[in-house]
């Protein structure tokens, strides 16, 4: 029996890890699912056992954040931002940082898979319009929406999922990250300036005379309006799931548009994603083999020095280009738990899981998404252009944030 679910959790975490497997078109989302069936079929698992090891709070919570985005996309608001950021943008070291600071800020509370997604062919619109090599301001997207999302439990999916299994207040998780994030955000634009400093300069740009896409403004004041309320219950303490939820509501009542209409904008396989996930990490949790790595694990690793910290964030950041980063802080939440927990090493973890997503191109799936959206407008980024950018800004931003939380949280 232990034997079988430990070949079920591997087959399902190729799927997951490897996108391209020849000969079979499978993504993250059915990866766990055929994994989590898998369990069932056989026996391993019951339904109701598999019901039970989903952790719900974190699929409401994401439901209702993934609502209120919707309606905003469907609003064309993230369209939008994009085009005038890019229009009052007066040179290419402008929009250089144009670029950074809104996919960093708007990640920290849309989530940064959706800024990718709506802000990459705004950009290659842009720099083919303004004959601009469009590299350094993709990679600036994808980079910047990850250290970004770091800043808030909304920016990201693990970080909800740590929000939840902490409950860590949303001001004080934002507190704590402020520092490394802004910090990383200045590394950034300097080591993509260093890199392509041909092409980032501060001479002139000519006018960007494209059409502003529509932008419902109604909508948007009213999806803005649900979203400031959920944040606001956030600050207060309400649970976040319950907020979240609050926050959807709101916007059903007051929209005056079908829901039908903006829910076909959400990415509803996140959800697929994270329920068959928390099935098979159940089912492997059970088998004992958890126990073997945490025993490991623990033997490497502590929270009680700065070179300890400084390994649980090399594991973390080693584990999320592995397996991608939510299911790495998924893998690592009994470790967590073991190592006694607490408000630091939470924190540590959210931290490096979400800077970890910018070592490759392959980090995240916001990365992926940059890529994938450049690719089918016949734009290359490629593996090694992405590292000149990615290593160094990795490896700077864990180091800084490791640091900062170790003060910080042991004052």
């Amino acid at each position: 029996m232990e034997n079988l679910i430990l070949l079920i959790f591997i087959i399902t975490y190729i799927f997951v890890a490897i996108q391209n497997i020849p000969g079979i078109k499978i993504d993250r989302p059915a990866g766990v699912t055929i994994g989590s069936t898998l369990l069932i079929l056989t026996g391993l698992l019951t339904l109701e056992q598999a019901y039970y090891f989903i952790d719900w709070n974190v699929i409401t919570f994401l439901l209702g954040m993934m609502v209120m985005i919707a309606y905003l996309e469907f609003a064309g608001f993230f369209g939008y931002m994009a085009f005038w950021l890019v229009r009052i943008s007066h040179s290419t070291s402008a929009l250089l940082w144009a670029t950074i600071i809104s996919s960093a800020l708007l990640s920290a509370f849309f989530v940064n898979d959706t800024i990718c997604l709506l802000f990459t062919p705004i950009i290659l619109k842009a720099t083919r319009y303004l004959k601009l090599n469009p590299i350094p301001y993709l990679i600036a997207i994808a980079t910047a929406s990850n250290i970004g999302s770091a800043l808030t439990i909304t920016g990201n999916p693990q970080n909800m999922y740590i929000g939840i299994q902490s409950a860590i207040p949303f001001l004080r998780f934002s507190l704590f990250m402020l520092v490394p994030v802004v910090i990383g955000i200045a590394m950034l634009y300097v080591i993509i300036s260093l890199i392509h400093r041909k092409e980032i300069n501060r001479q002139p740009l000519p006018p960007f005379e494209a059409r502003p896409p529509e932008l419902k403004r109604a909508l948007t004041y009213k999806s803005l309006g649900a979203l400031a309320v959920t944040l606001v219950l956030f600050i207060a303490g309400l649970k976040y799931p319950l907020a979240a939820l609050i926050g959807a509501s709101i916007i059903f009542l007051i929209s005056r548009v079908p829901p039908r209409h903006a829910l076909r904008e959400m990415d509803w396989s996140v959800l697929l994603f994270f329920a068959g996930l928390f099935i098979v990490m159940g089912a492997f949790e059970k088998t004992g083999y958890m126990t073997k790595v945490l025993i490991f694990a623990r033997n490497h690793v502590s929270h009680n020095n700065l070179s300890g910290f400084l390994g649980l964030s090399s594991l973390a950041v080693i584990l999320s280009n592995v397996v991608s980063n939510v299911p790495a802080v998924i893998l690592l939440k009994p470790l967590i738990s073991n190592l006694g927990g607490g408000e630091r090493l939470w924190l540590l973890l959210a931290m490096a899981s979400t800077f970890a997503g910018n070592l490759t191109l392959v980090g995240s799936v916001a990365n992926l998404i940059v890529a994938e959206k450049a690719q089918s407008r016949k734009v290359h980024l490629g593996f090694l252009s992405y590292l000149k950018v990615g290593l160094p800004i990795t490896v700077l931003t864990i180091l800084v944030g490791a640091g900062w939380i170790f003060w910080m949280a042991g004052k």
